[in-house]
């Protein structure tokens, strides 16, 4: 009788370990399963409907433009940003009007990026981490959704390659983690990330290791925006992401209204830290662009 009693409470011990076992398996599914597929459906529908997104033709968004250097010369510079794109062609446009950063032109025209000097010989920070790094562009990852561009709203075209990563929290909020590699390749880390239970994209994270045969120091240049020149020196890191904010309704579109662009360069020689703010409240779509104004040279009314 004892042994028979025995078996009973091992018998129900073991159930209750199972039924647990279920549960958390069952809980865990969602996270733990969820494919790059599944990641990219939902956070196609965190943007808007099929037919909202089909409807987008032509680009323009307007808003404040902020930029602060935190590193390698110190101040900050206020101005205006134009965010334009139609299907390939993307650019960022910002207008500072100051001696030290009078502007910063960024365009891709569908085949070849270009970056603006703001004296002949001369490129700012940003200018020349984009042209060391166009595939960016090219790949319509700049801006994230507040492009056209934006390589999830049609991946049979770039094809990358997706891993899913997870969860991984960053200021406090669980993130799911999208690994991205360009199908040409990319010197870059690329790393996606998406708010836990709407799947907004808020976060874009680019690194590199830069070895000294090859390194780009930052150089001050006694203005407001650091420029970029060539110096031979130990390993350095970039380290470079995009935040996106404060999502609202545009045409049927849950669009970020604040987008951050961080870039910091780690370098025993001369480190920089610079942050580009852009507060955004004028959007337009279906707007008639010409392909010209996608190419550096090209001057357009902001």
């Amino acid at each position: 009788m004892y042994e028979s009693t025995r078996k009973r409470i091992l018998k129900a011990l073991f159930s209750c370990v199972l039924i647990g076992i279920i549960l958390s398996v069952l809980q865990a599914a969602p996270e733990d399963k969820l494919t790059p597929a599944e990641l990219v459906a939902k956070h196609l529908e965190s943007i808007g409907s099929a037919e909202a997104r089909a409807k987008v033709r032509g680009t323009r968004i307007k808003g404040t433009a902020m930029v602060t250097v935190k590193l390698c010369g110190e101040g900050q510079v206020e101005g205006e940003v134009l965010i334009s794109s139609s299907g390939r062609m993307n650019l960022i446009d910002m207008e500072f009007n100051t001696a030290g950063y009078p502007y910063e032109h960024l365009r891709f025209d569908g085949k070849n990026f270009g970056a603006s000097q703001f004296k002949v010989g001369s490129r700012t920070c940003l200018a020349q981490f984009f042209i060391s790094h166009d595939n960016i562009f090219k790949e319509g990852l700049v801006g994230g959704v507040l492009s056209e561009s934006w390589p999830l709203l049609n991946l049979e075209d770039k094809n990358p390659k997706l891993e899913y990563g997870g969860l991984k929290k960053i200021d406090g909020k669980e993130l799911h983690v999208l690994k991205y590699s360009p199908r040409k390749g990319s010197d870059l880390k690329i790393v996606l990330f998406f708010e836990r239970d709407t799947f907004r994209h808020v976060r874009t994270e680019y690194s590199r290791v830069i070895y000294a045969m090859e390194q780009r120091r930052i150089g001050g240049g006694g203005g407001s925006m650091p420029q970029a020149q060539s110096q031979q020196a130990s390993n350095a890191r970039i380290d470079a992401y995009e935040e996106f904010l404060d999502f609202k309704e545009e045409a049927g579109l849950n669009l970020p209204h604040t987008y951050k662009f961080h870039l910091s360069f780690q370098s025993e020689v001369r480190p920089a830290l610079v942050d580009w703010t852009f507060n955004l409240n004028q959007f337009e779509f279906n707007a008639s662009l010409e392909p010209a104004a996608f190419t550096i040279g090209h001057e357009q009314k902001n």
